[in-house]
């Protein structure tokens, strides 16, 4: 979370909550679903600092027929993945209710006539009480909302080997709860409002993704040393665009997240299918947290009557007749409530008469204007460097053919721009550490293959991140203190340096 944001400093269980926690462990739930408490109340929201440190990581309560999960902070605990993994997954099963919303914070409001004034952005704030030449020196300025990294990396450094293993296993079954499974019923929908890195995308592998104009994804632990977190990256980057027929299915976008540090921008979300909506503001999330309180629960979605059963006939099939029609109206919230979404979108890219032979990096307006509000820069930048991702089969092939494009001379503005870019592409690799980034593109090129599923992707990328905790990279970069992208003194120099064999080790069973 952003330092200036304020917190909540007195987050009260209420007596339902502590009934609520009783009947659940009577149920046979787990302890961990303690640490995600429901129901809760508060009384104010001072400006305190470091009081975070009391909040729960997230809060679970009742707006209506939908579960409201509030993310209170960007670092989950192992217990806290379990708990909240564990009341998700009971949750999409509840068809006395309609959905799941979850979000990093909320407006100020009344809902149902109780006050669920939780922290807001401390950008969003500023923003509003600041005029644009006071914006440009103000401390929250540019400054990233965090939603989620999925843990805090630094602690790990700490931790004996099995507690790194329970949280690595729980950051699964998060994500795998959070994605739902053939018994799942009830959608869930996430707003991540601001910056979600590397296994904190567990929270948005639910039905539905609504991206803000400060929603952005990127994969900081190759600066780190580390690789892919087990959350099913290696299988879900080589399929971007495939599950809604998407333009950036043909294109290396998912190559280009991974490996050179790039950080997905809203537009680019959607555009690739790692957000499913893009909506104008976030204060549409209190919009939308009333409609979906207001949905009929899952079960009372009924359309057409049920046939009369006759009596005694215990053979006949029960079938859901209303089945196909059941979660249309959470549908059709989020798509009134959004600007545009990831599925039909081919008029964009996908019409090749369109296309130029040499595409530029930024889209011609006088060729282009009817559809500059979806733009992508990362489609655009995978399209013009495609053969170079999808044709060399290595890291260094990758970065060999990117070099050559940062010599070339540039006589106009397109020419210039494709030459930066190239630079950026190349700074961002290199600051990498070599041995991860070599691990991760190996590891990509195994999930996309047929063969491979979510759960054995995230089997792998697990295996390998826990021996890159015990590897010297991730031990020299927590020990220097430095910040992601100061750090260099990698164990290798280069790409160049790392054996195959190094990265097979990693990739063992």
């Amino acid at each position: 979370m952003s330092a200036s944001t304020p917190h909540a400093s007195k987050i009260k269980p209420s007596a339902q909550a502590a009934y609520s926690a009783i009947k659940a462990i009577a149920a046979k739930a787990p302890k961990s679903v303690l640490s995600i408490p429901s129901d809760v109340r508060h009384d104010s929201i001072p400006q305190e600092e470091n009081s975070s440190d009391s909040l729960p990581a997230a809060v679970v309560r009742s707006v209506g027929t939908t579960r409201r999960v509030f993310v209170l902070n960007s670092h989950f605990n192992a217990q806290e993945m379990n708990g909240l993994a564990y009341r998700i997954d009971k949750l999409s099963k509840n068809t006395s209710i309609s959905s799941i919303l979850l979000s990093s914070n909320a407006e100020k409001g009344e809902v149902s006539g109780i006050d669920i004034c939780l922290p807001t952005s401390a950008l969003e704030t500023e923003k509003s009480v600041q005029s644009l030449d006071e914006m440009s020196v103000s401390p929250g300025y540019g400054r990233a909302w965090y939603v989620s990294s999925g843990y805090d990396v630094r602690s790990i450094a700490t931790m004996k080997n099995h507690e790194r293993q329970d949280l690595l296993n729980n950051l699964r079954m998060l994500a795998l709860a959070i994605k739902g499974d053939k018994d799942s019923k009830v959608p869930f929908i996430s707003l991540p409002h601001g910056l979600l890195t590397d296994g904190g995308y567990a929270l948005a592998m639910g039905s539905y993704v609504l991206a803000t104009n400060d929603s952005s994804y990127k994969i900081m632990n190759p600066l780190r040393g580390l690789s892919l977190d087990p959350v099913g990256l290696s299988y879900i980057l080589p399929r971007l665009g495939w599950e809604h027929n998407q333009p950036s299915k043909n294109y290396p976008v998912g190559s280009i997240l991974s490996l050179t540090g790039y950080e997905a921008s809203a537009e680019d979300m959607v555009e690739t299918g790692l957000a499913t909506h893009y909506i104008d503001s976030y204060t549409n999330l209190g919009t939308i947290e009333r409609a979906l309180g207001s949905v009929v629960p899952y079960e009372q979605q009924n359309l057409m009557k049920e046939p009369v059963r006759q009596y005694g006939r215990e053979d006949q099939i029960r079938k859901d007749i209303n089945g196909k029609y059941r979660n249309r109206m959470v549908a059709n919230i989020l798509h009134t409530s959004s600007i545009y979404d990831a599925s039909g979108q081919e008029f964009l890219y996908g019409n090749v008469d369109l296309m130029r032979d040499d595409p530029s990096l930024v889209l011609s307006e006088d060729e282009f204007d009817v559809f500059c509000e979806r733009e992508s820069l990362l489609l655009d930048i995978a399209n013009t460097f495609k053969d170079i991702f999808q044709k060399e089969k290595s890291v260094v092939g990758i970065m060999e053919r990117i070099r050559e494009v940062t010599f070339k001379e540039y006589i106009n503005n397109e020419e210039k721009e494709l030459v930066d870019c190239a630079k950026d592409l190349l700074t961002g690799m290199e600051k990498q550490s070599p041995l991860a980034l070599k691990t991760i593109h190996k590891l990509l090129e195994i999930g996309q293959h047929e063969s491979q599923t979510l759960e054995s992707c995230m089997e792998r990328e697990q295996r390998v991140q826990l021996r890159l905790f015990d590897g010297m990279d991730f031990k020299s970069w927590v020990a220097s203190g430095a910040q992601e992208g100061e750090f260099n003194a990698w164990k290798h120099k280069s790409v160049k340096d790392v054996t195959d064999d190094e990265v097979d080790e990693l990739l063992g069973e």
